[in-house]
């Protein structure tokens, strides 16, 4: 199971089947909890660890399992004695394949229309290299892939390391996503660790710091480097405001390109795959 689309689906479920927040929580730590079980189409967990993942108590997730159960979210089986109930997540991603199959259709009616100026465009310079076309769209697919690799990277360092304990939020994976689309996953994920090794959990403080390095112009991995040793050895002279290095500011170019970015994040999340081409 993808984790991102997993996550996508839900809170795109959300908007036409509510749930509370304590059903959130707790929608979050069986996600959490399987995918460190390797994505097992049903698995165990005690009331006990559940309680400490989400901070209800058992008579809550009594009550919020059940509603869980009811908006087809999960399924779970309980069992006799000391043993822990089985779960089942409702894989969000096909319910909601077959919720958007007009949306698809409408698509492919504004393909065919389109389809003609296209073909006219491009025949001249493929016609002599057929496979130019599908070699470049493979690539685009290739980054794109990539892309969302290391997007579900990022997001799943949130998920076991900051959010356990912490009340979940709907717009948090949206925050990330765009600090990502200003700056690079391997920024956010940076941020991310110092968060955990400060046992900060949650991403107000991983946000802090993304904030620090946007106003010291960090763009790199070793930009961040150099800022947090510089941030360091200030506060240990006990220096409030220190002469941190900062960075050349980003070009006119630079920007223009992170404000193109955060744009087709938006268009994405409104229909993923919408940049790709087809190669048939």
């Amino acid at each position: 199971m993808n984790y991102i689309k997993l996550i996508n689906a839900f809170y795109d479920r959300l908007e036409t089947n509510s749930l509370s927040t304590s059903a959130i929580a707790l929608w979050h730590a069986l996600v959490h909890i399987n995918n460190k079980a390797g994505w097992q189409r049903e698995f165990t967990v005690a009331v006990s660890v559940l309680c400490v993942k989400t901070g209800l108590s058992e008579r809550t997730i009594s009550n919020v399992r059940n509603e869980l159960r009811q908006k087809n979210f999960i399924d779970f089986k309980s069992r006799k004695g000391n043993k822990s109930a089985v779960y089942l997540l409702e894989d969000l991603t096909e319910i909601n394949a077959h919720n958007v199959s007009y949306k698809d259709a409408l698509s492919a009616n504004n393909a065919d229309s389109v389809s003609d100026n296209l073909s006219d465009n491009t025949s001249d310079s493929v016609s002599d290299n057929p496979s130019a076309l599908i070699k470049l769209n493979e690539t685009k697919r290739n980054k794109i892939t990539s892309s969302s690799s290391a997007r579900d990277e990022v997001h799943a360092f949130y998920m076991d390391n900051l959010q356990i304990g912490v009340t979940s939020s709907p717009f948090v994976f949206e925050s990330i996503d765009y600090w990502i689309d200003d700056l690079n996953t391997e920024l956010v994920l940076a941020a991310m660790k110092l968060s955990a090794k400060k046992e900060k959990k949650g991403f107000d403080y991983t946000e802090g710091i993304l904030k620090r390095w946007v106003e010291a112009n960090v763009k790199t991995i070793e930009d961040a480097r150099r800022y947090e040793s510089s941030f360091f050895n200030d506060k240990k002279g006990g220096k409030r405001h220190g002469t941190i290095k900062q960075f050349p500011a980003r070009t006119s170019e630079e920007e223009s390109k992170l404000r193109e970015a955060i744009e087709r994040r938006k268009r994405l999340a409104k229909n993923p795959g919408a940049d790709i081409d087809c190669p048939y």
